[in-house]
Parts: C-alpha cells; structure tokens; sequence
C-alpha cells in the first residue's frame, strides 16, 4: 500500500506520472511477495493499492478506480483495503515471522530524520521539528560535494486545498530576485522529491555559510563602522526588493537576515512573501517572543494581508537596532535615532527606504 496525497484533479493533470507510480508500487507488492513466500509459503496473493488521504469529496470519483491494476482507496473505504472483516489467512506465528523479516528493512525513522533525499546526504535539520509541511536542511551533494540548503515541502502536513501554491512561493519569490547579490542563488528548481510526485517538493540553494544577524550582533569584535555599514547596505537591499514587481518580504528579522563577510546582508524567509497575482497568506503564524518586536503593529493587528513597504520598513529598522544596542558612541546613537524613525506606529510615518 502507498499512501498519497493526491486529489483527483491532480491524477487527472498528472497521468504519467500516475501510471510510473503505480508500476513502481507494483514492482514492489511483487518484490515483497517473492521474499516473504520463501518463509512463508501459505502467503496469499499480495497486490498493490494507493491510499489516498485528502479530504473524500476531493478524491471521491477516483474512489474505486484503478491505474494500471493498482485500485484507489479513500478514508472512506479504508476497511475494504485492510480487509479486517474478511475471514483469517495467517497464523500467528505467520505474521510474527513476516514482521521479523520486513523490520531489517524498515526505512521509516520515528524521529523524523532524513538521512538523504535525492542526490542529497548529510541532511541536518536547521528548522523547528515540529514545522512538518516546510523544513529546511544543511546538506551536500552525493557526488560533487556542493554544499546546500534543502527546502523540503510535505503537502500531506496541511489540508490546505492550494498548498503546493504555498510551497511554490519561496522559491517563485527568490527566483525573481536571482540579480540581485543579497539573495541566496538557487542551484535546484522546485522540482517533485524522487518517488513522492504530488506530495513532496524541494529545491536547494548554495549554502552562504553566513550567520545570522543575531549571532553576528552578538559578536564584540564586529566593529561599529562595520555594524553601520551592514545597516545601510540592508536598506539599500531592502529599496531593491521593494522595486522588483511589487513584492513584499513579510518575515524580516535578526534570524532571517544573514551577514556576508563584506558586510552585506542576505536576505532568507522568504516563504511568508507576497507576490503579486498569486494567493497570499491571511494568518500569521507563531514567530516566538525572539520575533515579536520585529512585527509590524499593522501586522500584529490584522495579519499578513494588512502588509505594505512601510511594514517590512518596520521590520528591518527593529532588526537592525540590535546592532546598536547599550553603545553610547555619538555615532552609534545617531543611527540608532535614524532607525527609530522606521519604527512609529502610523505606517505612513515611518523613514522611506
């Protein structure tokens, strides 16, 4: 049994990729049956089924169906696939012996490590474990040793109807902004992961190998002309993003701006964005106490929709006034009054970019 994700529009959209499914799935019910017989001799025939788990309005006239002699399951015939109601074929010592074979082979990790995806090896976790539908991952190619930031996106983790919409605005928002030198430069498209078309997605970018801004702030040999310096050329970048189509940042903070050996920023996060013409995102999500004063009261209010300029204007003055912060140098407290400028409460008062 595979369990997917799919929607009956996307089968549809999709057939290709459906029927490579379905003879891969195949190929594996007949590998298993031919390995279990050998210990197993009373096994009964052992065919291969899709399980799907959206919503069943969304997939109910692929309910039944088959795809190249794999049939379609919902949750709302699930107990037809179990078969729990049909009379018993294995013993107990039966199903103790197959459980002890299939275990040495069991590539499912409880704690939700992935040790490799694609070409990919060395994956470590750089987001929260409990965001699931976007992680992101240090990692380096298997063969080149290129080291990357692996965006994973897992469409089973939300129930959202346009979630693969979602998944796309990181990387439709970074590709935009390939020109400019503060955006991480992208090394694999958005692309389906191997095996798990319609469910998972990923693309990668060159690892900057840069800290953030908070970890940088942090660091008592960062020199004040250099920490000056950081500031105006993130104001610069900042005017830049603003020019490029109308997009909006939306997620600016000392942890998603990162520091350049030059003393340029990078600009990360970029998947709380808004792109104009494409679907935005109406809640804002938990950012943590950490995050709080970065947040645009605007924001606080009435969410991500309510963003302008002058809101991510907010958020890069709030971010960057940690680099001033207990510096009593007349040159230090000017700029710290300059980026207080961009913090008032009425959006349309705060300094321009």
């Amino acid at each position: 049994m595979e369990i997917k994700h799919w929607t009956a529009s996307w089968v549809q959209q999709n057939k290709p990729l459906v029927e490579k499914e379905a003879d891969r799935v195949t190929f594996k019910a007949r590998k298993l049956a031919n390995t279990l017989r050998r210990d197993v001799s009373s096994l009964p025939y052992v065919d291969a089924a899709f399980l799907l788990t959206q919503e069943p309005s969304r997939v109910q006239r692929l309910a039944g169906l088959t795809e190249r002699g794999v049939r379609f399951f919902t949750l709302k015939n699930w107990q037809e696939l179990t078969r729990l109601t049909e009379p018993r074929v294995l013993s107990d010592a039966d199903i103790t012996r197959i459980a002890r074979l299939l275990a040495p082979h069991t590539s499912v990790r409880l704690d939700t490590v992935i040790p490799r995806l694609a070409r990919y090896v060395n994956l470590q976790l750089q987001t929260p474990r409990e965001e699931r539908f976007r992680r992101v991952f240090r990692a380096s190619h298997a063969t080149r040793r290129d080291h990357v930031l692996l965006y994973l996106f897992d469409l089973s983790a939300t129930d959202e109807a346009d979630a693969e919409v979602r998944a796309r605005r990181e990387f439709e928002a970074l590709w935009r902004f390939q020109r400019y030198p503060w955006a991480p430069r992208i090394l694999d498209s958005f692309q389906p992961v191997p095996a798990y078309a319609g469910e998972m997605f990923f693309f990668t970018v060159v690892d900057p190998s840069a800290p953030s801004l908070a970890e940088r702030a942090a660091d008592p040999e960062w020199q004040l002309i250099h920490r000056i310096l950081f500031a105006r050329n993130c104001i610069r970048a900042l005017r830049e993003l603003h020019s490029a189509d109308g997009i909006l940042h939306r997620n600016l903070t000392p942890h998603t701006i990162l520091v350049r050996y030059d003393h340029s920023p990078i600009f990360t996060g970029f998947h709380l964005a808004r792109i104009p013409g494409e679907q935005t995102i109406a809640d804002f999500p938990a950012q943590g106490a950490s995050h709080g004063p970065t947040i645009a009261p605007e924001i606080r209010e009435h969410g991500l929709a309510a963003a302008t300029p002058q809101s991510d204007i907010y958020a890069l003055c709030a971010s960057l006034l940690g680099l001033l912060d207990g510096d009593t140098n007349t040159t230090a407290i000017q700029a710290a009054t300059f980026l207080k400028q961009g913090l008032a409460e009425t959006p349309s008062e705060r300094i321009p970019s």
